[in-house]
C-alpha cells in the first residue's frame, strides 16, 4: 500500500460497514489483473443482513465492469438505484462465518463459498428486486459468482472486528 491510500485505509475496520465493503473495493481495485481475467460485472448486490434482534442492515455495492462504482446503506430495496440489482440475505451470524472463514484460510473454503450458501436457499437467499427482469438478474449472481467471491474473498486481507 502506498501514499494516500496507506493514510486513508483503516487498520481495523468493522463488518457490516460501508467502510469494510469499501476496503474490499480497494484491494479488488489492487488486483486488477486478476478481475480482469473473470471479466467485467454489471450488478448490483444488496447485501441485507438480519441481525439477531430482527434488525436488518442494507448495503449496496454497485458492480461496474471490473470495478466498484459505488457502495452506500439504504434504509430499504426502494433506494437501490444500481442496475441488475439482486438481494442476497442471510442471518447476521451466517455472513459473520462467512468472513470468518476467509480470514481463517486467505478464502472461502467450499462449504463457504457464495455457491454453496446460495444454492440451496439457505443460509442465504436471493432474490430480484425489479420483478420485470426477476430471474433474469438473479442469473447474472451465478453468472458473475466467481468475480463476486473473489471480491469477498478480499476479506482474508482485512483487519475485521465484527459488530455484536
Amino acid at each position: 500500500m502506498t501514499g494516500a491510500a496507506a493514510a486513508t485505509t483503516p487498520s481495523l475496520v468493522t463488518f457490516p460497514s460501508v467502510a469494510w465493503f469499501e476496503c474490499l473495493a480497494e484491494h479488488m481495485h489492487r488486483h486488477a489483473e486478476t478481475y480482469r481475467k473473470l471479466g467485467p460485472v454489471e450488478l448490483t448486490l444488496v447485501l441485507s443482513i438480519v441481525h439477531p434482534d430482527a434488525r436488518r442492515e442494507l448495503y449496496v455495492v454497485e458492480f461496474q465492469g471490473l470495478g466498484v462504482r459505488a457502495i452506500t446503506q439504504v434504509a430499504g430495496v426502494s433506494q437501490v438505484t444500481g442496475r441488475h440489482p439482486v438481494v442476497l440475505e442471510g442471518e447476521y451470524q451466517a455472513f459473520r462465518d462467512m468472513v470468518a472463514n476467509i480470514q481463517e484460510h486467505g478464502h472461502a473454503d467450499l462449504t463457504h463459498t457464495l455457491n454453496y450458501l446460495t444454492l440451496p436457499d439457505w443460509p442465504f437467499s436471493l432474490r430480484a428486486i425489479d420483478e420485470d427482469a426477476g430471474q433474469l438478474d438473479v442469473d447474472r449472481f451465478y453468472r458473475y459468482n466467481q468475480s463476486l467471491q473473489e471480491f469477498f474473498d478480499e476479506a482474508g486481507a482485512i483487519d475485521t472486528r465484527f459488530a455484536e
